[in-house]
């Protein structure tokens, strides 16, 4: 029996090991990092539904693929499947307090991990620039 935070663990890393991520450019892998490492923030600062149609709204790749990892992981989780992120995001939008509560906690696990592999598995921290070994030690 693995709890939640193994299973949202499990998938995350599912996600950046995938491969659609392993053939981004050095680039498209730092602008996407660097976003991971924001989300935390603008999820607490913004709330879950303002920050999912961030993602929707910008018109860049790493900006949506995001997104698409957040509502895959979610996927995993539960049992409902969406369509695509406008159908995700019209989910999070007609959610009741309790359910956009726990969704904003599974959202938040989920940035922590994705953060955790994007510093560990392709060596990119906040600052979009690579990790020294240095670094890697202090953390």
């Amino acid at each position: 029996m693995e709890s939640r935070s193994q299973k949202i663990a499990i998938e995350a890393f599912a996600r950046i090991k995938d491969k659609e991520h392993q053939s981004y450019t050095e680039e498209a892998k730092k602008k996407y990092a660097t976003l991971v490492h924001k989300l935390p923030a603008m999820l607490l600062q913004n709330g879950l539904t303002q920050t999912t149609g961030f993602l929707l709204a910008k018109n860049e790749a790493h900006h949506s693929d995001l997104l698409t990892d957040l509502r895959l992981v979610i996927e995993a989780l539960a049992t409902h499947q969406y369509q695509d992120n406008v159908a995700f995001h019209e989910a999070v939008i007609h959610l009741e307090l309790p359910q956009t509560l726990a969704m904003t906690r599974n959202v938040l696990a989920i940035a922590g991990w994705l953060r955790r592999y994007v510093q560990g598995v392709w060596n990119i921290g906040a600052d979009g620039e690579g990790l020294n070994q240095t670094a890697l030690e202090e953390k």
